[in-house]
């Protein structure tokens, strides 16, 4: 041992012995990965300079093929084991920079380590000088010198054995956790020059689909991935900010009918790789990429899936290539939540199903297009909700066990059909079939607040954000379950995560407006609604909750003056009535607030399933037209 070639470097209260492969602080070691330790020698080696991510790759994974993320997740582990400061630097671009002081020990002082190290031997020394002593005594001994150096050798190799089964032991690492939950991470391109946006979230979203299909693992939905589309971040963050145990990342670059696909399966407890692969196919064996990244993710963590899960993870919706890219189109505009998107995602989906009419996942996308559409207001309702529910209905046709297509069918008999006993079916089949499917435990929720079973509805909206703790809009669901239920203060505080979350959502600015009203706080009321009105234009839901500002508080003039503005608007085109008739209780005109809640019910508004939960409508209660409408819905009394 004394005989190696040894550095040993110091800084701060960590010594890195390179003969040792080992880290220690304050004399015991810290547990690191092989890979880690090396990433770790290159960089407290050229302490104080830059080291370039090629140089690093190069040095450290020199026979294997692997990504820049396995780098990015190397350096995440370094930092969370050098606890006591920050040593490691990125570099934009570039690479990274060990910034701590470090001190090469001299050899003296490496000799006495070796030294200290060496204790036991010196120990076995003298027990087998004894022993060779008591054999001496042995009467009928004899001992030759050859028979000694065996004993001695035999001695050394036992205790050295021993030795090491003790560092071994002290060094295990602790029982693997059960790993219940992923997220799949937005794929980005290997070239950023030549990128395919839809092909990369629709990669990330097929794998989310396979993967839903296994009930033992708990998998983000695409909505709560989207914010990282185009953000360069250490993806054991996101992995904590998503509260999982997995993370799934990749790349994709498609050139012309070639396709590459490098991916890895990452514990966010250490940021140890699990599994990583790459695949270099033609693109119309994409498919086949994607079913393969779903069987791995599975036997990486060992799962035992029955017969039925292994098919779902390798169900194709579609066998035709162009069929599918269009529904990558169409997936990626639907995601990007606007008027224009929803348009474009709309037609894609229709060319997809014209080219495979078979297609479930596509009348899923389309019915949910059409449902959202109506449900902002971008197209009147009743023109939209019975193509969603056409479209929706064959889906299920084509595919009972989509728990997508059942969501959807679910939504819109909730929403624009006010038909509760067959919304409720259809969203706990969606459930049954994935119990940890975010959308539809939200839309469950929805039911159980229209009907009046309160406690189920905070239960089913609780899980749906366990499922999707990033999404802003589930987020901004359970600050309007604690709005309904008058619980003003709980619900300001989700308010303010929702906009943490997405400080471009508009709801939490006017909802705030409305929050203050109720509090009696009419001027912080009036600042909020103000405020959204600045940043995001004239909305009709902004306005009509300013109007009921300046009504309660006595400012008639101004009300009225917003709600003839709104009345413009509706002329120019299609929003919800209910934002109209809200500004009509405002000022106390219970007969237009009832003359526009009636459009809203003729129009199939899907706002006026909160009719009788929301407290801004509370002086219509006692009117009995208001009871009428609830029990021309349906809606229990």
């Amino acid at each position: 041992m004394n005989t190696l070639a040894k550095r040993i470097y110091e800084f701060g209260p960590y010594r890195l012995d390179t003969a040792e492969r080992v880290l220690l602080r304050g004399g015991q070691p810290v547990a690191l990965a092989p890979k880690a330790f090396d990433v770790l020698l290159v960089l407290v080696e050229s302490s104080g300079h830059i080291v370039e991510k090629d140089q690093l790759m190069n040095r450290v994974w020199a026979d294997s093929f692997v990504e820049e993320g396995n780098l990015k997740v190397t350096v995440s582990v370094l930092r969370k084991a050098l606890e006591d400061g920050p040593f490691i630097e990125t570099v934009p671009r570039r690479g990274y920079r060990f910034v701590a002081t470090v001190k090469e020990v001299s050899s003296e002082s490496a000799s006495l380590v070796v030294r200290e190290r060496t204790t036991s031997s010196v120990t076995i020394e003298e027990s087998e000088e004894g022993e060779e002593h008591e054999l001496a005594k042995a009467p009928a001994a004899k001992i030759s010198s050859k028979t000694r150096v065996q004993v001695a050798i035999a001695l050394v190799v036992v205790v050295g054995l021993a030795v090491a089964g003790f560092l071994l032991w002290i060094n295990r690492p602790a029982p693997a956790p059960e790993l219940k939950s992923i997220a799949v991470l937005p794929f980005k391109p290997l070239l950023a020059e030549n990128r395919d946006e839809a092909l990369e979230l629709g990669m990330a979203d097929a794998t989310i689909t396979k993967l839903s299909n296994i009930k033992q693992l708990i998998v983000r939905s695409t909505g709560s991935i989207l914010k990282y589309r185009d953000v360069e971040q250490d993806p054991l963050a996101i992995g904590r900010e998503q509260n999982v145990d997995l993370l799934l990342e990749g790349k994709v670059q498609r050139s012309g009918d070639n396709l590459r696909v490098t991916v890895q399966l990452v514990r966010v407890s250490d940021g140890l790789p699990l599994w990583a692969d790459k695949f270099d196919e033609k693109f119309t064996n994409i498919f086949s990429v994607q079913d393969s990244i779903s069987r791995r993710v599975a036997e990486a963590l060992a799962l035992e899936l029955s017969g039925e899960q292994k098919q779902q993870i390798t169900k194709r919706y579609t066998d035709n290539i162009e069929a599918y890219n269009l529904y990558l189109q169409g997936r990626f505009f639907w995601n990007k939540f606007s008027e224009d998107g929803l348009k474009k995602a709309i037609e894609y989906f229709k060319q997809a199903i014209a080219l495979d009419p078979d297609y479930a996942l596509a009348y899923t996308g389309l019915s949910v297009a059409y449902n959202v559409q109506g449900a902002y207001g971008i197209v009147p309702p009743a023109e939209t909700w019975t193509e969603a529910r056409r479209t929706a209905q064959k889906a299920v046709d084509l595919a009972d066990s989509l728990p997508e297509a059942h969501t959807a069918l679910g939504g819109i008999k909730l929403l624009y059909e006010w038909d509760w006993p067959i919304a409720e079916k259809e969203l706990k089949r969606a459930i049954e079939l994935n119990p940890n499917y975010a959308d539809a435990h939200e839309l469950y929720g929805f039911y159980f607040w229209v009907v009046g079973e309160l406690d189920d509805a905070f239960s089913e909206i609780k899980r749906a954000r366990e499922l999707a703790p990033v999404s802003p809009v589930i987020n901004l669901d359970l600050s309007t379950m604690f709005y309904y239920q008058t619980n003003y203060e709980e619900a300001i505080k989700a308010y303010r995560k929702t906009q943490e979350i997405d400080p471009n959502i508009l709801a939490p600015t006017f909802l705030l407006g409305q929050i203050y009203e109720r509090n009696g706080e009419y001027g912080r009321a009036v600042e909020e609604c103000q405020g959204a009105l600045s940043a995001f234009g004239r909305d009709p839901g902004v306005l009509s909750a300013l109007g009921y500002v300046y009504g309660v508080n006595g400012s008639r003039r101004q009300a009225q003056e917003i709600i003839n503005e709104l009345e413009a608007m509706w002329k120019a085109r299609y929003f919800s009535p209910s934002v109209i008739a809200l500004a009509y209780a405002g000022v106390g005109n219970k007969d237009q607030a009832f003359v526009w809640l009636t459009k809203a019910y003729e129009s199939r508004d899907p706002q006026l399933i909160w009719l009788k939960v929301e407290p801004q409508f509370q002086t219509l209660r006692p009117d009995p037209r208001f009871q009428a409408l609830l029990r021309r819905m349906g809606i229990p009394q």
